[in-house]
């Protein structure tokens, strides 16, 4: 008996150990889909290629957008080493309008349908909201 229970104990623990997603493939890094759950978390390629497609941006506009990107990643993401979480206010301040700064030249880049456009996709994802209380605020 002690036996049984033992080997059936065993077994449980190495069915806890593997992974449940082990047995299943995972899909090649060219068909897995860029991450949209927050715009904020895409790199900028994946975002300039998410602006194009939702966009229809032309080249002109992506190689410009392209550089703003190039621009303000590496600054805000020297910000953001710290973590999220462990951000001063003065870091978050400067994030913040470092955001601000490369939203306003991407406006500047598109044309008014797009500027429209975007601003629909933003409501959409809940982005450029302020939370107060129980309510959202669109900025």
């Amino acid at each position: 008996m002690k036996q049984y229970v033992l080997t059936l104990g065993l077994a449980a623990a190495a069915l806890c150990a593997v992974p449940s997603n082990a047995c299943a493939q995972a899909a090649p890094a060219a068909e897995q889909a860029p991450r949209h759950e927050a715009s904020h978390r895409m790199s900028p390629k994946a975002r300039l290629e998410f602006l194009t497609e939702k966009l229809g941006l032309d080249a002109n506009q992506q190689a410009q957008i392209k550089a703003i990107f190039t621009k303000y990643h590496p600054q805000i993401k020297a910000l953001m080493t710290k973590g999220r979480k462990n951000l001063s206010d003065a870091d978050k301040t400067a994030v913040r309008g470092l955001k601000k700064a490369r939203a306003a030249e991407i406006r500047a880049v598109l044309t008014p349908a797009q500027q429209e456009k975007l601003k629909e996709l933003r409501r959409k994802d809940g982005h450029g909201r302020k939370h107060v209380g129980h309510k959202a605020v669109v900025q």
